[in-house]
């Protein structure tokens, strides 16, 4: 995740980062979802012993799915951030208009 930021930040060509945006966007929006579905977790396991034992449950199993589908994208995402721009960039601009 970091590297994404960095690379964001310290590019040099504002193409470069508009290309790398979007999956960004993603990646942001991932790791931010599993940092809050960690957290709530977390909650949720020190509240199963006097709580709703089934909503607790659920919301573990929940956390767990994100983690297992959605987070594991991340760094797929990170590597389009950091290493995708070229395959975006091959394009020049008059090839964009002619279409």
């Amino acid at each position: 995740m970091a590297d994404g930021v960095n690379f964001i930040v310290e590019t040099k060509d504002p193409r470069v980062s508009f290309a790398g945006a979007v999956p960004f966007l993603k990646l942001m929006g991932i790791v931010a979802g599993g940092w809050q579905m960690a957290r709530a977790a977390l909650a949720a396991e020190k509240g199963l012993t006097g709580g709703d034992r089934p909503f607790l449950e659920a919301k573990i199993a929940t956390a767990r799915f994100f983690g297992d589908q959605v987070l594991v994208q991340a760094p797929g995402l990170r590597d389009t951030v950091v290493k995708g721009s070229p395959a975006v960039m091959a394009l020049s601009e008059e090839q964009f208009l002619a279409a």
